[in-house]
């Protein structure tokens, strides 16, 4: 984007004021300080524009491209990207509405069709839905915001029953970089519509989400503590074998997390969401893990799918956070040289945070080809994470990035959500070579000015 002077710059934002449904906040205005936090942490934008309705949203990518200004996105607040220096933030929290689409009937399998603003939190969903006995599978969070988990792909409490998130989009309403609003279906810009499903914001803003929200009237929950005292290779390989045997009902993930001073130690536990009422089947699928030598207590109840989604904590702002060093991948099969490599990175690199998540089910009936996340054949997805101290000596994270490569490495790619980082060559790891190269033609047909930047931009 050519450079614009800062008296052009305000010159495009004065005119939106008087288009605008919203709200444009500005820096020194009352309301700046509050919206220009982005998951309790300030920003340093050029303005925010809390948008009222689509036609704002129009008027704001155009204002932003006439003032030479990149444009960040805001749904949930939980992403960097969401308030970068200088950016106009599209703020999108009013967009919120989650309603059933009443002229729609039931398909044969139950769903029905839901219409979701871009401006909604996974938490409003669940909520709304959890009223009429219906869920999506999402997120773990209740305030993460639905765009940016369903762009990216969604790895939810019941991806082993229904798939990503995104697979269970059928349709967005998209603002394009030149201000069009479009219908995106596989009819209605099909290509288009792959790429919004695993592509990230690299398109637009979607303004609605159009998913198939699956009946849900509760699910089983269990919390099994385990044994820190047995080794990590063998915890490891015993969730493996039993979970490689369970039914896509069950849904587990294996998380150790750090001490977090003397009130808090280490823990190591299996989470797991059986996907429906029957706590019968529920008790069946979940004997195996429940009988594991290494379990030393257990919590079982039934809940509402509500109940699953937590809250992440904020911290206050201007507080000086560690900074995570970590690594993520999509691994194949959880085989016993991948075990190895992660319990090294545990000890090796002082990664004191894992989660191993189960796939396949749902998650692997997905053809490869039929949207942006081509790792289908995974059986787990794996994130590994060490905390460094403001500070610690320099270098340490660089050395603990390092030490961490040889269990990256062993994955078919990186999951892009889990990621803020910008580094050279990371969209090569995020999509095989074919799925790359779809993705950067569309971006040159819809936004080869790269105006949606502030995300994992697939230009090359």
């Amino acid at each position: 984007m050519s450079a614009v002077t800062p008296t052009v710059a305000a010159m495009a934002l004065d005119q939106l004021t008087s288009t605008f449904t919203g709200s444009l906040i500005l820096p020194g205005t009352d309301d700046f300080d509050q919206a220009r936090l982005h998951h309790g942490q300030p920003g340093d934008p050029a303005a925010v524009a809390r948008v009222a309705n689509t036609d704002d949203v129009v008027s704001a990518i155009a204002a932003a491209r006439d003032a030479g200004l990149p444009v960040a996105v805001r749904c949930g607040g939980h992403s960097a990207w969401e308030s970068v220096p200088g950016a106009l933030v599209i703020d999108l929290h009013a967009l919120n509405r989650v309603e059933l689409d009443g002229a729609a009937e039931p398909a044969a399998d139950g769903t029905r069709l839901v219409h979701i603003g871009g401006g909604t939190t996974w938490g409003e969903v669940a909520a709304e839905l959890g009223r009429h006995g219906l869920a999506i599978s999402s997120g773990d969070t209740r305030s993460v915001g639905v765009g940016g988990l369903t762009l990216g792909a969604g790895i939810g409490w019941v991806v082993r029953a229904w798939g990503l998130a995104l697979d269970q989009l059928v349709g967005v309403q998209l603002v394009t970089a030149e201000g069009e609003v479009l219908e995106v279906t596989e009819t209605s810009h099909p290509e288009l519509f792959w790429g919004v499903r695993g592509g990230g914001g690299n398109f637009g803003v979607v303004t609605r989400f159009d998913f198939r929200a699956h009946p849900l009237a509760g699910v089983v929950r269990a919390s099994i503590t385990l044994d820190q005292t047995a080794g990590l290779s063998a915890l490891i390989r015993a969730f493996r074998d039993a979970m490689r045997a369970a039914p896509r009902q069950l849904n587990a993930s294996l998380i150790r997390t750090p001490a977090m001073g003397p009130q808090m130690p280490s823990r190591t536990m299996i989470e797991v969401a059986w996907a429906g009422t029957d706590e019968a089947a529920a008790a069946v699928a979940l004997a195996p893990l429940l009988s594991l030598p290494e379990v030393a207590s257990s919590e079982v109840a039934p809940v509402a799918y509500l109940d699953l989604l937590q809250e992440a904590p904020t911290p206050p702002p201007g507080m000086q956070m560690p900074i995570m060093v970590d690594e993520n991948g999509w691994f194949e099969s959880l085989d016993d040289d991948v075990i190895e490599a992660l319990v090294a990175a545990a000890g090796t690199a002082g990664a004191q945070m894992f989660l191993v998540r189960w796939l396949g089910g749902a998650f692997g009936d997905v053809d490869p080809d039929a949207t942006a996340i081509a790792f289908r054949s995974a059986e787990a997805f794996i994130v590994t994470a060490a905390f460094v101290p403001p500070d610690a000596p320099e270098g340490e994270a660089q050395r603990i990035k390092k030490a961490l490569a040889p269990f990256a490495d062993q994955s078919l790619g990186m999951y892009g959500n889990f990621t803020a980082s910008v580094a050279h060559g990371l969209c090569e790891r995020m999509y095989p070579p074919r799925t790359l190269a779809r993705l950067r033609a569309l971006k040159q047909e819809w936004d080869p000015d790269n105006l949606f930047s502030r995300n994992h931009s697939v230009l090359a």
